[in-house]
């Protein structure tokens, strides 16, 4: 295939119009998106001499080399590879578009609806002197090329391509500067609820899908709703979709505690983007169910709730902090610290006779504010727990300058808990 891009191209396309837009959308191979889109500093190179066609700064993006790497992997691990389209602007050479004759059938006879198929359906030329940006999808438009060079199997995938035509006197590029501008900040991002219920790559919502469905302790015990927490007038509920989500990430992928360091587990980016096969979820499906059965024997009050469907009140302080979003912060990053140092059994032991409620002295002082009558859950607060049941199990810690005055504010020692 000729490497420069200038070959000539007839794409099939649709033409449409929105707003003052004119816009053509057709089908790029991946080889014809490798040697055809450039970064807006690419395009620039080609008009050394001519400022008036140089794109210059104010249509980049900073690309970030890690996401355009792990783009390139998933395009060549994954089979049922898919993108959303990319927009591009074009401009210079001679590029040509012709309607397509649509006559009258026996499936569509309507003087008006052969009319617009015949605007509409058409034929893009692209003579191969045209500079074609991504106004939207640079990342993607750089991995393609990346992974057509390093696989080139790729080469004849197809991804849909939305052109629209870039002018490039001043107010051709405040038009579509404007709508650079739009996309970028009006694409709203998967929210971590629809991660969870959708996604089929990631490991970590796969497998909360399957507590949530499969396990029976959790069945009718799960909050699926948007948020993390959990209404305080909730009585039924041990934790939301979202917090369980968050504990499933911290079971089983090496993240780094505060002050504690690296634990075990999966590369989380690797774990949470591509699907492991079956009998891998299998196994982390029943390394999890055991921790909740440990969890939930450790506790008395949620193996009642989880078992028995006994209620809860959240308000009471007499209610255990497991049943909050803090006290499953802190008790699972305890485990997970105590499972890589290998004193998980040390770890349950400790929270099965402990006092882990809003009575206790301790946890009364640093979580409660009397005044105002409310939970205070801030990180510094959050982590001097942990740091301090910690050390009473004996997992090793390093306490920073800031810890140790949050330490010393509080006065308490591990005899106090």
């Amino acid at each position: 295939m000729n490497k420069t891009g200038t070959e000539k191209l007839n794409l099939p396309c649709l033409k449409g119009v929105m707003g003052d837009w004119m816009y053509y959308v057709t089908l790029l191979k991946f080889g014809s998106v490798a040697e055809k889109v450039f970064l807006p500093e690419e395009i620039d190179d080609k008009y050394i001499d001519k400022e008036e066609l140089r794109l210059g700064d104010w249509i980049q993006r900073d690309l970030e080399p890690k996401r355009i790497k792990d783009v390139v992997n998933y395009l060549k691990g994954q089979k049922q590879r898919f993108f959303n389209s990319l927009i591009l602007g074009i401009y210079d050479g001679k590029p040509s578009y012709r309607d397509l004759e649509v006559k009258t059938s026996e499936h569509y006879d309507k003087e008006e609806e052969v009319e617009y198929f015949s605007k509409t359906f058409g034929v893009l030329t692209l003579n191969g002197d045209e500079s074609i940006f991504a106004i939207d999808g640079q990342h993607r438009a750089i991995a393609i090329r990346k992974a057509v060079k390093n696989d080139p199997s790729l080469i004849d995938d197809e991804i849909c391509v939305i052109f629209v035509a870039h002018r490039t006197d001043e107010k051709g590029k405040v038009r579509t500067r404007r709508l650079f501008s739009t996309l970028n900040r009006y694409a709203k991002p998967v929210n971590k609820k629809e991660i969870i219920a959708l996604s089929e790559d990631d490991n970590c919502a796969i497998l909360t899908r399957r507590l949530v469905e499969k396990y029976k302790k959790f069945n009718n015990k799960i909050l699926i709703n948007g948020n993390k927490s959990v209404n305080p007038s909730n009585k039924d509920s041990f934790t939301s979709i979202i917090q369980l989500y968050e504990i499933v990430v911290l079971l089983l992928c090496a993240v780094r505690i505060t002050s504690v360091g690296n634990t075990v587990g999966r590369e989380k980016k690797e774990f949470t983007t591509n699907r492991v096969k079956e009998k891998e979820l299998d196994n982390y499906y029943k390394a999890l169910t055991r921790i909740f059965n440990n969890t939930a024997n450790t506790f008395k009050d949620l193996k009642a709730m989880l078992d028995d469907g006994k209620s809860i009140d959240r308000n009471s302080k007499k209610a255990n902090l497991i049943f909050r979003p803090i006290g499953q912060e802190i008790f699972f990053k305890v485990l997970k610290a105590g499972l890589t140092n290998k004193k998980s059994k040390e770890v349950y032991a400790y929270f099965k006779s402990a006092k882990f409620n809003l009575e206790s002295k301790v946890w009364n002082e640093v979580f409660w504010d009397e005044e105002a009558n409310l939970i205070i859950t801030t990180a510094e607060r959050q982590k001097y727990a942990y740091h301090l049941i910690m050390e009473k199990i004996g997992i090793p810690i390093n306490r920073s300058k800031k810890d140790k005055e949050v330490y010393a504010k509080f006065n308490f020692s591990v005899t106090d808990i």
